[in-house]
């Protein structure tokens, strides 16, 4: 790998257009804003950050590395379609998630996964920049959601813990999965899935000193008889992989009520406008189009190709 210094690289990307000072000189709090998005906060940075994000995200977080037989979410080519489907021929399953997944991860975090990968990184005098580029990727100190460099570096945070629990998971014939927060096992064998909590209790616990924790709410484990619900998806006793009928069914009653009444819309999605709501279903169409994208075309049958359609559309983002 041809190293060179951050002047350099910043310099052969944006050609003149951009200066390295203003990069280094950004306030990055005033340079992002703060939105309501379904009950939590995204943090939304400006035309500039975002720039700069991006450059920090091509010469250096999208080099990190990532446990690709385990990670299904933030890569391309990838969904929860994937990360689901390796469990199709489980018969007992374990799903927890993180709690406070991006809230959890910190600038010291960050740190020993750049300094751990090194060898990866084209920037050769990154040391020198480390703590202002973790100052441009981080709010109050820890990740924020919204933030195009978030997700990637999430995953990289986890690479060694997904790398030690994958290990202990094939030398017990477990097959294991993670979808951003959410962690997925399944198994043939029961006992084998009552080892899962301390082990992955005690890895956390090594790799980041207590600050990541599972969520003891969202942690359950299938037996065999019930239905396999995950991530919105559900396992079909045939081993296939479709939307949650649940979420389907979601979906069909809030489009007709949105063609029916838009109050009643908006109530049905238990947002506080019309804006929201849409932007909230729209995700949920995408969403189901990842998994089953037959389902979208009963419901432009249904309710007409130009309503979902325009739905589909919207940009949460905006």
């Amino acid at each position: 790998m041809n190293r060179r210094p951050l002047e350099q690289l910043f310099f052969a990307t944006f050609r003149g257009k951009q200066e390295l000072t203003e990069l280094l000189e950004l306030d990055v709090r005033a340079a992002y804003s703060e939105k309501d998005f379904d009950g939590r906060v995204v943090y939304s940075p400006d035309k500039k950050l975002k720039l700069y994000l991006g450059f920090l995200s091509r010469v250096l977080f999208d080099r990190l590395p990532v446990e690709t037989d385990v990670v299904f979410s933030y890569r391309k080519g990838v969904n929860v379609v994937n990360a689901v489907e390796k469990h199709s021929e489980g018969k007992y399953f374990f799903q927890s998630d993180i709690k406070n997944f991006f809230g959890s991860i910190d600038r010291e975090m960050i740190r020993r996964s750049v300094l751990a990968a090194l060898e990866l990184c084209p920037i050769s005098d990154i040391e020198q920049w480390l703590d202002r580029v973790l100052d441009l990727v981080t709010v109050d100190g820890v990740l924020p959601p919204g933030f195009p460099t978030s997700p990637v570096i999430s995953n990289a945070c986890l690479y060694e813990f997904d790398k030690k629990f994958l290990l202990w998971c094939k030398r017990n014939s477990l097959t294991y999965t993670r979808y951003a927060d959410d962690l997925i096992v399944s198994g043939g064998v029961e006992e084998k899935m009552h080892l899962l909590l301390p082990c992955i209790t005690q890895l956390l616990d090594a790799e980041f000193g207590g600050r990541i924790k599972l969520n003891a709410q969202k942690t359950k484990f299938i037996r065999p008889g019930e239905k396999v619900r995950m991530l919105g998806v559900a396992i079909l006793p045939n081993g296939k992989v479709s939307v949650d009928g649940r979420l389907k069914k979601h979906s069909e009653t809030a489009m007709h009520c949105l063609l029916k009444d838009k109050q009643m819309f908006t109530s049905f999605l238990k947002e506080k406008d019309l804006e929201k709501a849409l932007k909230k279903f729209s995700g949920q169409l995408n969403y189901i189009n990842t998994v089953d994208p037959s389902f979208l075309d009963k419901l432009r049958r249904k309710y007409g190709a130009t309503a979902v359609d325009k739905i589909v559309h919207i940009s949460v983002g905006s």
